[in-house]
């Protein structure tokens, strides 16, 4: 029969005890209680409101991640019907390729190189040829993890060789400091025409012969009358662009290694490799 009135006789007595004496005194006797007899029970509640408070936290950093996810995947949802729907004006012999976004500029006025979101934990390699959908670009000439910057041909130190399509007039694309992208060292006499398309030669070491650059806009002899020169308009606005393609150079200069001529001995049959 005592025991039934144990407890509440022994908090009714820590009742009259916490309620005596002034608002100081019933103070520290509370912060007392809480550091020695109900110690465990508040860590008890601490503990559970940390854990709550963690849970919550977690959930919400859960709902990001969920989201970021589905943000990923529609971005490369996105970026395979780029690639799906994109239209190349020209063959590009089977070489692979990867897409990738301009993102910033560097340099000066018309001295401008690209900036672009793909490095060499994508497979990007330095030297690398670049395209866009209506012709060349340019090439890598500095390749980070996670970016590349990107030599266009309308900067003034990109040189490459290239030819009239139709006649096969060897010169070289070159562009000036003012933007106006040219084809130089072209000889006296030689037959181009304002409007022909002018592509990458068989000379380059760059591209595969036959990539469009742009067309002849206008002729005019050099300044030592030696040379013709014809003013190009290019295929590609670099100013415009938003997407390029790099293309994987190991594949690029398979087309540039020599045929071996092999002779197989006391015959005249004669084996390529």
């Amino acid at each position: 029969m005592y025991k039934r009135y144990l407890s509440p006789g022994i908090f009714f007595i820590l009742a009259l005890v916490l309620f005596a004496g002034n608002s100081a005194t019933r103070s520290a006797k509370a912060q007392w209680l809480s550091q020695t007899i109900f110690l465990p029970f508040s860590k008890t509640i601490d503990t559970y409101t940390t854990i709550r408070k963690l849970k919550h936290e977690n959930l919400v950093l859960q709902n990001k991640l969920a989201l970021q996810v589905l943000d990923n995947l529609e971005l490369k949802n996105r970026l395979k019907d780029l690639q799906r729907n994109q239209t190349f004006q020209f063959e590009l012999s089977g070489i692979p390729y990867t897409m990738a976004e301009v993102i910033d500029y560097s340099g000066l006025f018309h001295d401008r190189n690209l900036l672009i979101n793909r490095g060499f934990a994508d497979g990007i390699e330095l030297d690398s040829p670049v395209v866009s959908a209506d012709g060349i670009i340019g090439k890598t000439i500095t390749v980070n993890r996670n970016n590349s910057v990107i030599l266009p041909l309308t900067h003034s130190q990109f040189q490459l060789a290239v030819m009239d399509k139709t006649t096969n007039v060897q010169g070289v694309l070159q562009s000036d400091l003012l933007g106006s992208t040219s084809m130089n060292m072209i000889k006296l006499g030689s037959q181009i025409s304002i409007g022909d398309t002018i592509v990458t030669s068989n000379l380059s070491r760059l591209f595969p012969k036959g990539y469009p650059v742009g067309k002849i806009s206008r002729i005019k002899e050099s300044q030592d009358n030696l040379f013709l020169s014809a003013q190009i308009v290019p295929f590609t606005l670099i100013e415009n662009l938003e997407h390029v393609f790099v293309l994987k150079k190991s594949y690029v200069n398979k087309l540039f290694e020599p045929v071996k001529v092999i002779t197989k001995p006391d015959s005249n049959e004669v084996v390529s490799e």
